[in-house]
């Protein structure tokens, strides 16, 4: 009986030994600094380049309007490479074959290309908030939060850190279109699975993200940004090709305007 009787006990300790053990790892997760933080943001494992098919929603005055389009992705600017984007939008008829070339270069330079066929010219945009601040064919994000954030833009402060997330107040070092943005990290995934963009001391915007893991990848399959105004836009990825190499013809004025 004593030999039988002793399982739940061994049970109990093991449980008690478990659960100390992940509140100690929790524990010297939570003394990490806010740019300890991004690092592990910016340094998390991603494919070399993307080919990514989204659907486009636009919530408005209880009103939506429903776009596609594809993203090819390549470059690591933790690695000193430039960051390339094209986008090009494939339905609905008034907006197809419209497309976006961003070149982020990583001292946080870059050169941003917005193609309009119905003008039947590329438009160059400045790096000012004239340009930059701009709705992103008249969604809730801005040419500048489809272009990405360099993290040594930004000073970092951890202001909370709680059930595995961290939150991570970021301070703009050069005018970037906010006074701030707040960063809800996980740290299970070194993802961020919330951003608050704030403006003049209010919060302008918010962006939730949820993952799954594609071809060995954490990569998104939604992405929402709903503005204080109460509009949103919803991002849903329909289609991944991960890891494909993408040589520079996709990457310049001529296939923008293809």
């Amino acid at each position: 009986m004593t030999k039988h009787g002793s399982f739940p006990k061994r049970i109990l300790m093991l449980a008690l030994a478990l659960a100390a053990l992940a509140t100690t790892g929790l524990e010297a997760q939570a003394g990490l600094s806010g740019q300890a933080v991004m690092d592990k943001v910016y340094a998390s494992p991603k494919p070399k380049a993307s080919v990514l098919t989204m659907t486009m929603v636009i919530s408005r005055n209880k009103q939506s309007l429903t776009r596609s389009l594809t993203t090819w992705t390549t470059g690591d600017g933790t690695k000193g490479e430039t960051e390339k984007t094209v986008m090009k939008f494939l339905s609905p008829a008034d907006v197809k074959g419209s497309g976006f070339l961003n070149l982020k270069k990583p001292d946080g330079s870059t050169e941003s290309l917005l193609w309009l066929p119905a003008l039947g010219k590329v438009r160059r945009l400045g790096s000012g908030s004239s340009d930059q601040d701009q709705a992103f064919f008249g969604s809730d994000f801005t040419n500048r939060d489809i272009n990405g954030f360099v993290e040594a833009d930004f000073s970092y402060e951890v202001t909370g850190f709680e059930g595995g997330l961290y939150t991570v107040a970021a301070t703009p070092k050069k005018p970037l279109g906010y006074d701030k943005l707040v960063y809800q990290v996980d740290s299970s995934t070194w993802r961020y699975v919330k951003i608050e963009y704030w403006k003049a001391g209010k919060l302008a915007k918010s962006q939730t993200l949820s993952y799954d893991k594609v071809q060995g990848y954490t990569m998104p399959t939604k992405i929402v940004m709903t503005s204080a105004s109460g509009s949103a836009t919803e991002l849903r990825f329909t289609e991944y090709k991960l890891g494909e190499d993408l040589g520079d013809q996709y990457f310049t004025e001529r296939f923008l305007k293809q």
